[in-house]
């Protein structure tokens, strides 16, 4: 994780690397606003201070000879700034055709073109911050080791309001001072509470945090997830403004970074996305095999036997002698367990192939390996035709 760090007083950037331990990798002059201050309205001339995230990277053709080699736009006014009604828009960090001035821009950051060519190195979009302050102390940008564990614990309660606390328990994660969006919850309240979610234990998670310092204010950015069982879906990157009152964190504003045009809530989409799933049968092709497997590992030759087709061959061997070899087979050992897993199917409108990952266990052999079945469709169900089996 790289980190920009802007001193308006001294006229610097840096570039921080964070793995665990903060290191300063680079230090360059640059050029911020005409006038002093943080920003506050557009055309002031001021460039904003707070904890910022580039959301575009311009292509040459895009942009006039003043920016030089290129340029990367911010998401000033953020939720933060619009909560503090300020105004303005098209804060960028860019390059310049001329020579680079102390307080020369009207509110951007602007640096060297050879100087912003190295710092584009350092830059993902919507992922690195660019941290503005009037004077920067030196200390980590990003938060210290107890402020970290103290909002990753404050972060997973959080989760764990979502999934089975009350809408008061909820908004006891916010400040008073602001009103979260929660126009959403009552879809995820009836959700959470059918069938398929509860049965499956649902879980709402988050992974990848990393927390950053704007003087008194952090800022917390993780991928969330809604899960359940195997089933894993991605809601987006969250994005929480936060700050510690009495040693209690609070949210005083959050938002869903690249996400904030969706019409509706990315939490309700991926939410209804896995119930779709979970909701989804199991396809007949993977449930007959699965049976068939369960048949084998049973050792019930009969049952075994319904799930071939008439004209089954293999190995020089019709239906009839194959079924009398796994039945002397059977008689071999103590206990077969086979099962399968990672299963493709590709179906047809009477033949279909199955590829899976077989693994067999008995008293006396173990093996595992790729199968592939064809199935033919006879009477109106799925029958093996032929298998072939490779060992891994």
């Amino acid at each position: 994780q790289y980190i920009l760090v802007v001193d308006k007083k001294s006229q610097t950037l840096f570039v921080y690397e964070y793995n665990g331990l903060t290191k300063k990798i680079l230090q360059v002059p640059c050029s911020t606003g005409k006038r002093k201050g943080p920003k506050m309205k557009a055309g002031d001339s001021k460039t904003p201070e707070g904890i910022y995230f580039f959301i575009k990277k311009f292509k040459d053709k895009e942009l006039a000879p003043i920016y030089g080699k290129g340029a990367f736009a911010t998401d000033y006014p953020n939720l933060l700034d619009r909560l503090q009604n300020r105004t303005g828009s098209a804060i960028w960090l860019h390059g310049t055709n001329r020579p680079l001035k102390k307080r020369d821009s009207n509110g951007c950051v602007a640096l060297e073109n050879s100087n912003f060519e190295k710092v584009a190195n350092y830059i993902s979009l919507n992922k690195t911050p660019i941290i503005i302050f009037d004077e920067f102390s030196g200390f980590p940008p990003v938060a210290d080791p107890n402020s970290d564990k103290l909002i990753a614990r404050f972060i997973d309660n959080w989760n764990k309001s979502v999934k089975q606390g009350t809408y008061h328990d909820y908004v006891k994660f916010y400040s008073p001072s602001y009103v979260p969006d929660i126009s959403w919850w009552k879809d995820w309240n009836n959700m959470r509470k059918h069938p398929e979610l509860s049965e499956s234990s649902v879980s709402v998670t988050s992974a990848g945090l990393l927390v950053f310092r704007h003087n008194d204010t952090y800022v917390a950015l993780f991928d969330q997830y809604v899960s359940s069982s195997d089933r894993k879906i991605k809601v987006g990157t969250k994005k929480f403004f936060i700050k510690n009152h009495d040693g209690n964190p609070e949210i005083i504003g959050e938002s869903y970074p690249g996400l904030d045009d969706y019409a509706k809530n990315p939490f309700i989409l991926a939410s209804k996305s896995l119930m779709d799933q979970i909701k989804e049968p199991e396809p007949e092709i993977e449930k007959t095999v699965k049976a068939w497997l369960a048949a084998w590992s049973s050792k019930d030759i009969e049952k075994y036997g319904l799930y071939y087709a008439n004209d089954f061959k293999s190995q020089g061997m019709d239906k009839r002698a194959w079924l009398a070899y796994k039945k002397l087979l059977n008689k071999k050992y103590d206990y077969i367990k086979v099962t399968g897993n990672n299963f493709k199917t590709d179906k047809g409108k009477n033949i279909s192939i199955v590829t899976f990952v077989q693994k067999y266990e008995s008293s006396r052999f173990r093996a595992t390996g790729i199968k592939k079945l064809i199935l033919k469709l006879e009477n109106g169900e799925w029958k093996i035709f032929r298998e072939t089996w490779r060992k891994m």
